[in-house]
């Protein structure tokens, strides 16, 4: 399958990117994927920010889009997410990036943005290729 039919696959994917309004907005052939989300009062916490769980979600989908040009099945082994600020502001981004590519095993970095382009967010994620 092409890029191109990925990413639209992606874009209209259903269950959790649609209960969050997620939107894959790129995906390249280099092993990366950006994806934004609006942040609505169901997203944040008692304080007033992104959720903890949300931001890990969204991390968890990025990963999953960019190794989805790879893959026909794939299930999330481990994911590890340090919370360097809190998470405000109209929009979230996050941009992933394949750092290794393995038969059955690729870990993927992801990095959360806010608005302002401040780091809140990053990760590593290890997804298990099962075809």
């Amino acid at each position: 399958m092409e890029i191109a039919e990925i990413l639209k696959l992606r874009q209209n994917a259903n269950g959790l990117n649609k209960l969050m309004n997620m939107h894959v907005i790129t995906l390249d052939k280099d092993g990366g994927a950006t994806v934004e989300v609006e942040l609505t009062d169901e997203l944040l916490n008692p304080l007033g920010m992104a959720h903890g769980g949300f931001v890990y979600s969204m991390c968890d989908i990025a990963a999953g889009v960019v190794v989805s040009q790879y893959a026909g099945k794939f299930v999330t082994l481990s994911g590890n997410l340090y919370f360097m600020r809190p998470g405000k502001g109209k929009k979230l981004r996050c941009e992933a990036r394949i750092i290794k590519r393995g038969r059955t095993v690729n870990v993927v970095d992801t990095c959360v943005f806010d608005d302002s382009g401040a780091v809140t967010a990053k990760g590593t994620f290890e997804i298990y290729i099962m075809e």
